[in-house]
């Protein structure tokens, strides 16, 4: 440019540098509003009335992009004078680019948190909510980033989308907007505390973590801090579900056994029968655990949960599993109060339980049964639609 002379001082050189970069910028203006439509950035409107739109997905990209080109002008061997200006002057072009396509894409985060926090599509009563739309959609827009960033590169390239501040930033922020919305759904008044708001914040924050970790080690390391917050909501809400569930259908013997344990504490083993007569507690488990009511109700429980969970959020196995082995931890300590305070072996055993469950499972997921619920979800669906 001729405009870097090494006697100038600092001030001058900018004066310089500013100079140069407008007189440029004026002789550039075609290429630059190229560049702008390129990069999905919407235009004024011109004298004809005419207004190009933003597209905020090209935007992302191009953001991308040019955060990535920005590496091949800098000036890493110090050569200084009109070599180092004119990289100077492509950085300056590419930040101010990046300024305005990180603006326009920003705006359009901030208008998809308000709709997800707008909770569309989630009944006030939260019964059978499944997976929130906002939630089942955020994976796919993952999908197409990773795919826009990668059209046009080598198959094993992979944007690092962690490193790059705002983008990180923005769809984080986007990500914790989704457990902010189910949380507020989960609390608010309407939604039934017995479970349904255990079952929603286990299948969304469920379904959260394994669709993320689905989409690879990128993506996984971008909201890690979302995805171990997801599991702690997991684990917590299935926990209490499952808890629920087993009291629920279980009540006579879970109230027998907590109080014989209650009992215990206090005046030990050989005086529980005092307390609890031994004649009491064997006419109980006669009418509340003989195999063929055990197998009833845990079938019951079964449908039930078949019941509240989704298809589409994937969770009915992994929550079955989990529910067998609580089942055989509530009755494994049952087994154990049974025969040190009255000597009295129960039937079924914590392991027949066990079984009885994964039969349970096992029958209720036959290719047969699980087709006519299929139907029936089909059908409710259909007249809703309706409606």
């Amino acid at each position: 440019f001729g405009l870097s002379s090494r006697h100038l001082d600092g001030r001058q050189k900018k004066r310089n540098f500013e100079a140069a970069k407008k007189s440029v910028d004026n002789s550039s203006q075609y290429f630059r509003y190229y560049m702008t439509r390129i990069c999905g950035i919407a235009s004024e409107m011109d004298a004809e009335g005419k207004k190009v739109k933003g597209d905020a997905m090209l935007s992302l990209v191009a953001s991308i992009h040019l955060n990535e080109s920005m590496d091949g002008y800098i000036d890493r061997h110090k050569k200084g004078g009109d070599h180092s200006l004119s990289l100077a002057y492509v950085r300056a072009t590419i930040l101010d680019l990046r300024k305005k396509v990180d603006k326009q894409w920003v705006i359009w985060v901030e208008d998809q948190i308000k709709w997800i926090r707008s909770n569309p599509g989630v009944p006030l009563n939260g019964k059978r909510a499944g997976i929130f739309a906002s939630v089942a959609r955020f994976p796919s827009y993952l999908d197409h980033v990773f795919i826009c960033c990668k059209a046009g590169r080598s198959k094993d390239h992979s944007p690092n989308l962690a490193k790059i501040k705002v983008v990180s930033y923005y769809l984080q922020k986007m990500a914790s907007a989704l457990f902010a919305s189910l949380n507020e759904c989960a609390e608010r008044e309407t939604t039934d505390q017995q479970y349904a708001s255990n079952v929603m914040r286990m299948e969304n924050s469920y379904f959260f973590t394994q669709s993320i970790k689905q989409r690879g080690p990128d993506a996984t390391d971008l909201f890690q801090k979302q995805i171990t917050g997801a599991s702690a909501i997991c684990k917590q809400s299935t926990d209490a579900y499952l808890g629920w569930m087993i009291k629920r259908e279980f009540k006579a013997m879970h109230s027998l056994f907590s109080n014989i344990s209650r009992i215990r504490k206090d005046v030990g083993d050989a005086d529980v029968p005092i307390h609890v007569p031994r004649a009491q507690f064997v006419r109980t488990l006669q009418k509340e655990s003989s195999r063929e009511i055990m197998k009833e109700k845990i079938g019951v429980v079964y449908a039930r949960m078949e019941k509240h969970l989704s298809e589409s959020g994937g969770l009915l196995p992994v929550a079955w599993k989990a529910l067998v082995k609580v089942l055989y931890e509530w009755f494994g300590r049952w087994e154990k109060l049974s025969t040190s305070c009255y000597k009295f072996i129960l039937e079924p055993s914590a392991i027949d339980v066990v079984r009885i469950a994964k039969a349970a499972s096992g029958v209720a997921m036959a290719p047969s049964n699980r087709k006519g619920v299929s139907e029936s979800r089909a059908k409710n669906q259909s007249a809703s639609i309706e409606i």
